[in-house]
């Protein structure tokens, strides 16, 4: 009994184990399984060889693990939303091979030392310049013969050869999340598979970059998957940083359908139902060469789309040619200034529901993490805050809210972040406001105080936004001190924006959205008043009288819905998951 160690309320955590080749005999076992398109026979047969040894691997000893050859870990990537066998399939079996193909790549982040496989050889674009893919264990034409695998769904309709990067990817998945709900349930699970990846390999090249090399050797962190994807276009041109952002908050309007087309043709167009067949189940007769039901009709479904299937350029000019109906209505939205966002629940399916909202914050944070270690190869983190700045500062207030309250940034990082924001709001100017984070003497002089440099509401309602983020985060890393030049400034600023926006003329065709933003501001005057009490008390102050108050409390349904909202999202969990029953 002595040899097993009490777990004390907490899971062992997963063991990464080096990788392992398949012998050749295993991979061109599990090549006839792929070839043949029994999808899901193959990706269970090699979800067994990656576990296998982990019941005995230990931390002394690891026992490696067999990992399929780049060809085959790239068909399991595409296969997860590959269209005849996910949305257009014709049975539930068919797309048990696609749902065996996801459960095998996020097996691999939990079994597999990231740095042990050269994800680099596996999920490469066609159109990335002298790439090849080759394992490294490939020493002759002979052997890169059997690892090449046959079938269109591994070659001319893979999704490595279909897109055209990774941001194009990303773009046309979130602009999925909106306009194609069913598309949407498949790219999400692509997209959560990918950044399981690309996030644990990431983590591990940093910590052997900041422990083990000097910050002039960053070969490390350029030999990433993450990096390949950011630097497959010019890297430090801020138009490729902008294209990234616009694929990453891409909310299928009609301009960021045309830059982010969908993959495969026709991929939204959903199978029309097929009537029963009365007369029950086809005989089988093998000595024949007739399978019934079970004959190869997915092959002659692909080779029927192939015949039609457009160039790049025309697929980028077509779009606009079949949308659907969420799209027409997107397309109706942009004719109209003053669609109405009826409640935050509403807020958040136009930005393509919780899933995606959650996987927008992870991309953004990723960025952020990779300008922070490449500021020379990539850009600075400044930079990328000015980006931020470029695309949230437009947004309806709502939105603005949401995308700030689940933002996936380390508090100081999401503090200079928000400062950053603040600057293009503020009525005060500070072109020499270069602290990246503000001390509280910043927060007491610049900002608190402060009203919007216009008389809007939603400009204002994002200024008492932003403070209330600032003033919880610098609580959470204790760097604030419960004093009265505190309280004075944050009852100046909340009368300072009030009586702004009392004065505030409403804008034609904009009037749903400032008064919306009316009341998101009083209840963020509540909540930063609230805070401010909170950290009063805790100091040991006695309660002090407001002077400064909002009328909102008709608005509680909205603070209460967004509080149910940001504990869907903490937690991360996916309601269209198929390894949970």
């Amino acid at each position: 009994m002595a040899a097993f160690a009490p777990l004390e309320g907490k899971l062992r955590k997963p063991l990464l184990r080096p990788a392992k080749p398949l012998t050749f005999e295993l991979q061109n076992h599990s090549a006839v399984y792929l070839e043949d398109g029994q999808y899901l026979e193959g990706f269970m047969f090699l979800h067994r060889l990656l576990l296998s040894g982990n019941s005995i691997s230990t931390t002394d000893r690891l026992h490696p693990a067999f990992i399929a050859p780049p060809q085959q870990l790239a068909l399991a990537s595409s296969l997860i939303v590959y269209p005849p066998i996910t949305t257009k399939a014709k049975s539930t079996d068919r797309q048990k091979g696609a749902d065996a193909a996801l459960r095998y790549l996020r097996s691999l982040s939990s079994t597999i030392h990231p740095l042990s496989v050269n994800f680099l050889e596996a999920f490469v674009f066609s159109t990335e310049p002298m790439r090849r893919r080759r394992s490294a264990t490939v020493s002759s034409d002979e052997d890169v013969a059997h690892e090449r695998l046959h079938g269109v769904a591994a070659n001319a309709q893979s999704l490595w050869n279909r897109a055209e990067d990774f941001w194009h990817i990303v773009g046309w998945a979130f602009n999925c999340s909106v306009a194609h709900k069913k598309r949407w349930g498949r790219w999400k699970l692509w997209l959560e598979a990918m950044l399981d990846l690309l996030e644990v390999e990431w983590t591990e090249r940093s910590r052997l970059y900041w422990v083990k090399t000097s910050e002039t050797d960053d070969s490390i962190l350029t030999s990433s998957l993450l990096w390949r994807y950011i630097s497959s276009k010019d890297p430090t041109s801020r138009a490729t940083r902008r294209r990234i952002f616009r694929a990453i908050l891409a909310i299928g309007e009609p301009q960021s359908r045309k830059e982010f087309p969908e993959i495969w043709h026709d991929e939204t167009i959903e199978r029309k139902p097929v009537e029963e067949n009365r007369e029950g189940p086809k005989t089988i007769d093998i000595s024949n060469d007739d399978y019934g039901e079970y004959g190869v009709d997915e092959e002659e479904d692909i080779t029927e789309d192939m015949s039609r299937i457009p160039t790049r350029a025309v697929r980028r000019t077509a779009q606009s040619k079949s949308y659907g109906a969420l799209g027409e209505e997107m397309s109706e939205e942009q004719n109209n200034g003053d669609v109405e966002i009826r409640d935050t629940d509403h807020a958040v399916e136009k930005l393509g529901g919780i899933d995606a909202i959650w996987l927008r914050q992870r991309l953004l944070s990723l960025l952020a993490r990779v300008a922070d270690a490449l500021p020379r190869r990539f850009t600075t983190l400044e930079d990328i805050y000015d980006l931020h700045t470029e695309f949230f500062c437009p947004l309806r207030t709502i939105h603005f809210g949401l995308l700030l309250s689940t933002s996936q940034l380390s508090p100081t990082a999401q503090i200079a972040l928000n400062a950053n924001l603040l600057l293009p709001l503020l009525s005060s100017r500070l072109t020499n406001f270069t602290v990246i984070t503000p001390s509280q003497a910043d927060l007491e002089q610049y900002f608190l105080p402060a009203g919007a440099a216009t008389h809007s509401y939603a400009a204002n309602a994002k200024i008492s936004l932003v403070l209330e983020t600032m003033f919880r985060l610098m609580m959470q890393i204790k760097s604030l001190q419960a004093t009265t030049s505190l309280r004075e400034a944050v009852e100046t600023g909340i009368q300072a924006r009030n009586i702004l926006y009392a004065n505030a003329r409403r804008k034609k065709g904009n009037e749903h959205e400032e008064v919306q933003a009316k009341e998101l501001m009083d209840l963020s005057n509540e909540r930063l008043l609230g805070l401010l009490e909170i950290l009063e008390i805790a100091a040991g102050k006695p309660a002090q009288a407001r002077r400064a108050t909002s009328s909102a409390s008709d608005s509680l349904p909205l603070t209460s819905s967004l509080s149910s909202i940001m504990s869907s999202i903490s937690s991360g969990e996916s309601d269209q998951d198929p390894d949970k029953e």
